[in-house]
């Protein structure tokens, strides 16, 4: 499990206004690296996993 505060919210992007390229990159390697099966706890919206950030959030679908 990883708490990921608002670095993510369920379904979105979180993070810095001023510094949202960062922001994205960082999340993308730092939380949605990790196994697919790993729960999110996110800032904001319901518990979420890593696999379905990664198929649904439009932000880092692929």
């Amino acid at each position: 499990m990883v708490v990921s505060g608002d670095a993510l919210f369920a379904g979105s992007m979180g993070g810095c206004a001023g510094a949202y390229a960062e922001q994205l990159g960082n999340t993308a390697r730092h939380i949605l690296t990790l196994p697919g099966r790993t729960l999110v706890a996110p800032g904001h919206g319901p518990l979420t996993t890593v696999a379905r950030e990664l198929a649904h959030n439009p932000f880092f679908a692929r």
